[in-house]
C-alpha cells in the first residue's frame, strides 16, 4: 500500500528534471489539464468584460505611433499621398492641415519665415538653378527677350504657330496645321489677319517745307504725291519708292508708305513713316545722312524718332474684313449717337476694293472688352432704302474729315502719345471687369461702358492694297489685272492694346496667318513682296542669301547619289536668282 501511494505522489509531481525536456517547466501537466477547461469559455462575454483594457491598448497604439517620427502627411494611405505634401500644407487633406502646420512651427531650427509674411519655407539652401529661375512669369519673358523683340501676341501665336526670329523679332512663320488652302479663302472671300506689328514707324517732326524737301530728296524726282492735297492733309497714306539721295534709279531701299497728321500745331507737321524692318535701318540712316549734309538750319531742324513699339498694327484681308470691323468696332465714341459711324455706313460692300485706295478713317472706340467675344452674322447683310443712299453718297463722295476725330474740340487721337500712355494706365483690369460680370442680372450680358471708370482707344483704319506694295500709285488700268486678294485694311492702335483687339478679331471669325501665307497670297495675287520680290536692294540680298543657304545645306545633306546633280542639267545657280549677272552689275 504504500508502494502505491509514492507511485501516486511520483505521477503528481511529474517525471525528475533530468528526463524532463530542454525548455519545459514544472507546471506544463497543469497547464494541460488547465487549455482543456478553456474550450468551454464564453468568447462574447470574455472580450467585453475586457473591452476597456483593448480600446486603452489600441490608443496607447495609435499616440506611440503618431507621436513617433511619422509626420501628418505619412499617416495617409499611399493612394491618397502627394508629391511634396511636406512642403506645401495645401496638398494635405484638411482635416490634417493644423497639425502639418503646427509640426511646422516646430521645426523653426530647420526653418524660416518670410519676411512680413507667415509662411514657412525651407531654410536649405536651394540650387544654383532654383536661384537663378525668375520670381515671375512677366520676368522670365523679359529675360527671354535678350536680343530680340516680342510682338503682344507673341505667346498665343507661339501656341499655334512656329515661329522664326527676323529683323530683330519674333515673327510667326506658319501655323502647326496646314492652312494654305484655309488662308487662301479666307483672303479671297472671308477675312485674313495677321499681325504686322514688326513694321518700324518713324516718326518726322518739323515744318512741312523742310519734311517734304528732305523726303524729295529719297524719292525719284517727279515724285509729287506727298504734296497732292489728299496726301497732305491726312486724308490718305501717300505711297512712296525711296532710293538713296542723288542716286535714282540706282541704290533702291525699297517701299514705304507716309502718312501726315491732320491736325497740328502752328508751323509744325508730323508725318509716320511706315517702313518694312528689313530696310528701316537703311532708310533712317539715309535719312540722318542727308540732314547733317543740309546748310540750312530751318531745314534741318527735324526731329525723327523711332515710335515702333508704342503702336501696334493688324493686317486684314477679304471680302467679310469691311462687316468684321464694323461689328467689332461698333461701339464708337460719337458727339452724335443718333447717326451712324462712316465704318457703319459701309459695313456691307462685298470687298474693300470698292472703297478709294490709302484712304484713312479715324475712330474712338470703347473698351473692346466690354462686349467681348463678337460675333458676325454670316449672311448677307440688307440694307435699308435710307441706308443705301448713304452708302452710294460716301463711295461718289468719300469725305475729307475721315481722318480726324468728330468731337467737342480737337482731338488728336492716335497721333497724342502721352494721352494713349495715361489712358492705358487707367485701364480696368480683368479682375475688375469679371466682378462686373458677377453682377450681372442676367449672365453672359455684355457690359455696357461706364465714362467714369473705362477708358476710350484711339485707332487708324487704312485701306491698304497694291500701292502700298508697288510702293506707287496705282492706275485705275493696271488695278484691274490685280486679284482681290490684294485689298484690305489695316488695322493701327497705341501700345498694350494689341491682345484685347486680336482676340475680339479672331473670336469674330478672322483666320489668323503667318509670313508664309502671306507671301503666298501675294503671289495669287500677282503682287511682288518685299525683300523677297525686290532685286536690286540689299534686304533683296541678305534675303535670298540666307534662303539659298538653308537650301543649299539641305541638297548637301542628301547623299550623292539622291540628290540632283544640277551641273549635269546646264543649272550654274540653283538656290538663287542672279540678276546682277542679268543687268550686269
Amino acid at each position: 500500500m504504500a508502494d502505491n501511494s509514492e507511485d501516486k505522489k511520483r505521477k503528481a509531481q511529474g517525471p525528475p528534471e533530468s528526463a524532463r525536456p530542454r525548455g519545459a517547466k514544472q507546471g506544463s501537466a497543469s497547464a494541460k489539464y488547465t487549455l482543456g477547461k478553456a474550450r468551454s469559455v464564453d468568447v462574447v462575454g470574455f472580450v467585453e468584460a475586457r473591452s476597456f483594457e483593448i480600446n486603452a491598448l489600441q490608443r496607447s497604439l495609435e499616440n506611440a505611433r503618431s507621436q513617433g517620427n511619422t509626420r501628418a502627411f505619412q499617416t495617409l494611405p499611399r493612394h491618397l499621398r502627394r508629391r511634396a505634401a511636406s512642403h506645401n500644407v495645401k496638398r494635405i487633406p484638411a482635416r490634417l492641415r493644423e497639425k502639418a502646420l503646427s509640426e511646422m512651427k516646430k521645426s523653426a531650427q530647420t526653418s524660416k519665415t518670410l519676411a512680413g509674411t507667415d509662411r514657412l519655407t525651407n531654410a536649405k539652401k536651394s540650387s544654383r538653378y532654383k536661384r537663378r529661375r525668375a520670381r515671375s512669369v512677366r520676368q522670365e519673358y523679359e529675360t527671354r527677350q535678350t536680343g530680340k523683340r516680342w510682338l503682344e501676341t507673341h505667346v498665343w501665336h507661339a501656341k499655334r504657330m512656329r515661329m522664326k526670329e527676323l529683323w530683330g523679332a519674333m515673327i510667326a512663320e506658319t501655323p502647326n496645321e496646314r492652312s494654305h488652302r484655309a488662308a487662301y479663302r479666307a483672303a479671297k472671300e472671308k477675312t485674313y489677319i495677321q499681325d504686322v506689328s514688326y513694321f518700324r514707324t518713324l516718326e518726322l517732326v518739323g515744318s512741312e517745307d523742310a519734311i517734304v524737301g528732305l523726303l524729295r530728296q529719297l524719292t525719284p524726282p517727279n515724285e509729287l504725291t506727298l504734296l497732292m492735297k489728299p496726301y497732305i492733309g491726312g486724308a490718305r497714306m501717300a505711297p512712296l519708292t525711296l532710293y538713296c539721295a542723288g542716286s535714282y534709279p540706282l541704290s533702291l531701299l525699297g517701299p514705304a508708305t507716309a502718312l501726315w497728321e491732320p491736325i497740328s500745331d502752328a508751323g509744325q507737321r508730323k508725318l509716320w513713316l511706315r517702313l518694312h524692318p528689313a530696310n528701316a535701318d537703311a532708310i533712317k540712316l539715309e535719312l540722318e545722312r542727308v540732314m547733317d549734309s543740309i546748310s540750312d538750319d530751318n531745314d534741318r531742324d527735324i526731329q525723327i524718332k523711332d515710335i515702333t513699339t508704342d503702336l501696334v498694327s493688324f493686317e486684314l484681308l477679304g471680302g467679310q474684313s469691311t462687316q468684321m470691323l464694323a461689328a467689332v468696332l461698333s461701339q464708337t465714341v460719337d458727339c452724335a449717337d443718333s447717326e451712324p459711324s462712316l465704318l457703319q455706313i459701309i459695313r456691307a460692300i462685298p470687298s474693300p476694293a470698292v472703297l478709294p485706295e490709302s484712304v484713312v478713317i479715324a475712330l474712338r472706340i470703347h473698351d473692346p472688352r466690354l462686349e467681348f467675344p463678337f460675333k458676325v452674322n454670316p449672311e448677307r447683310m440688307v440694307l435699308s432704302q435710307d441706308e443705301q443712299q448713304q452708302l452710294q453718297d460716301v463711295l461718289l463722295h468719300w469725305p475729307d474729315n475721315a481722318a480726324v476725330l468728330d468731337g467737342q474740340g480737337p482731338d488728336a487721337g492716335i497721333w497724342d502719345r502721352a494721352e494713349c500712355a495715361s489712358a492705358l494706365e487707367r485701364r480696368t483690369s480683368e479682375h475688375a471687369l469679371n466682378k462686373r460680370r458677377e453682377q450681372q442680372l442676367v449672365p453672359g450680358t455684355k457690359l455696357r461702358p461706364d465714362p467714369s471708370v473705362d477708358v476710350t482707344v484711339p485707332l487708324l483704319l487704312v485701306r491698304t492694297g497694291p500701292e502700298a506694295m508697288l510702293g506707287s500709285r496705282v492706275g485705275r488700268t493696271a488695278n484691274q489685272y490685280i486679284d482681290t486678294l490684294a485689298h484690305g485694311w489695316t488695322l493701327i492702335a497705341p501700345h498694350g492694346w494689341g491682345m484685347a483687339l486680336w482676340m475680339a478679331l479672331n473670336f469674330a471669325g478672322a483666320r489668323a496667318q503667318g509670313l508664309t501665307e502671306r507671301h503666298h497670297i501675294g503671289f495669287e495675287a500677282g503682287l511682288p513682296t518685299f525683300p523677297a520680290n525686290w532685286p536690286g536692294t540689299s534686304a533683296y540680298d541678305e534675303w535670298t542669301g540666307s534662303a539659298a543657304t538653308a537650301l543649299y545645306q539641305k541638297w548637301q545633306r542628301r547623299p550623292p547619289g539622291k540628290r540632283v546633280n544640277y551641273l549635269k542639267f546646264g543649272i550654274n545657280s540653283p538656290f538663287y536668282a542672279p540678276f546682277h549677272k542679268l543687268l550686269g552689275l
